[in-house]
């Protein structure tokens, strides 16, 4: 997520994941490959569960997607 999310965001979004029952960055990375690296359905998967609005769901996806493109 972007440095500029408030406390707030976060910690909802942490609850909503939680909830999902994601604790770690990896397993958030497992979803992504799970949905065989789609965007589009990984950015409708984060905001259905974590609640994330449209633009944060495609940071989170384009982050995810690079470090994929990276080193994976």
């Amino acid at each position: 997520m972007s440095s500029t999310t408030s406390q707030k965001f976060r910690d909802f979004t942490t609850s909503n994941l939680e909830q999902s029952g994601i604790t770690k960055a990896y397993e958030l990375l497992g979803i992504y490959l799970t949905l065989l690296k789609n965007k589009e359905y990984f950015e409708l998967w984060i905001r259905d569960n974590a609640g994330a609005n449209r633009h944060q769901a495609k940071q989170c996806a384009d982050s995810i997607d690079a470090f994929c493109s990276q080193f994976l």
